[in-house]
């Protein structure tokens, strides 16, 4: 327990770091968190390659975890050339000329070894590896860069924190409520420790994390005017809060049962008291990619 609050606080003071210097001049502060987002993707990617691996398939670890790389360099690449309407439609163009540099490299890396259809499988699998948790996670970058679509200071940083604040809140107020009113399995085959009580209060943490930020930025000037320039209300950050927690607590499902079919109980030991790194942005990937939508959707 001491152990899990220790690297909770320093993981707060690490995220909180990282999205205060998006307030440094000269847009020094977007290419921090890229670099941070990155840096996440990579131990993330390595973690999954590892469950992959455990479960069976083959996968090259070292391609599918640096997708993120190459992903942030096809975006700074488009990104004050493409509407961000069809920055997706980019995405999902560079995953496809990825999964052809994978297959490339592992038909010269087996080619006295391997068929080509087990070289076939190794880069899906490789490609999936991409995918999650790269690609999700890619969606912070994009929504790093929004302000250029956007047309107003502030306006990508309103929403990284609304990621983290729906994503820190969901899972603090659903382990703490779950502990506290505890009662029956919420999904006992896939993660036994998780209860109705806590899912409830996760969605309230989840609420409550969106309903806070919209306070801080109705009151402060320079983010009140997005408000207004977007007809954005409280009832929106509502919802978004409520999806965004519902999301994120499948996303926490999700990777519960990909750990279970692996047959680890962590992702990896890089953040004692908690696991690896996957375990802490696994309902993450969720949030920010529902984010990203919203982002577009607004800014569409």
């Amino acid at each position: 327990m001491k152990q899990r609050s220790i690297t909770s606080i320093f993981i707060v003071l690490a995220v909180a770091l990282v999205v205060a210097s998006k307030f440094l001049p000269y847009n020094i502060g977007d290419y921090i968190f890229d670099t941070f987002i990155v840096l996440i993707a990579i131990v993330a990617g390595f973690e999954m390659c590892h469950i992959m691996e455990n479960c069976g398939r083959k996968v090259n670890k070292y391609l599918a975890s640096m997708y993120t790389i190459f992903n942030l360099i096809i975006l700074l690449i488009c990104i004050n050339a493409v509407d961000y309407v069809y920055i997706p439609l980019i995405q999902i163009a560079s995953l496809i000329v990825y999964f052809v540099i994978i297959l490339i490299t592992e038909a010269i890396r087996n080619r006295n070894r391997n068929t080509f259809n087990e070289n076939i499988k190794s880069s899906w699998n490789s490609i999936l590896a991409c995918i999650y948790p790269g690609l999700l996670l890619s969606s912070m970058l994009y929504i790093n860069h929004v302000d250029i679509y956007a047309g107003i200071e502030g306006f990508s940083i309103v929403f990284i924190i609304m990621i983290f604040a729906i994503t820190m809140l969901t899972d603090t107020f659903a382990y703490l409520i779950g502990r506290l009113i505890k009662g029956p399995k919420l999904a006992p085959s896939i993660s036994p420790n998780k209860t109705i009580s806590g899912a409830i209060g996760g969605l309230i943490g989840g609420i409550a994390g969106a309903m806070i930020l919209y306070a801080i930025v109705y009151n402060v000037d320079s983010w009140s005017a997005m408000l207004n320039m977007y007809s954005l209300s409280w009832w929106h950050f509502l919802i978004i809060g409520l999806i965004g927690s519902i999301l994120g607590q499948l996303g926490d499902l999700f990777e519960s049962k990909l750990k279970r079919t692996a047959g680890i109980k962590d992702s990896g030991k890089i953040m004692p008291g908690h696991g690896g790194m996957l375990d802490r942005v696994d309902a993450m990937m969720f949030v920010s990619t529902f984010i990203y939508i919203v982002t577009m959707i607004i800014v569409g």
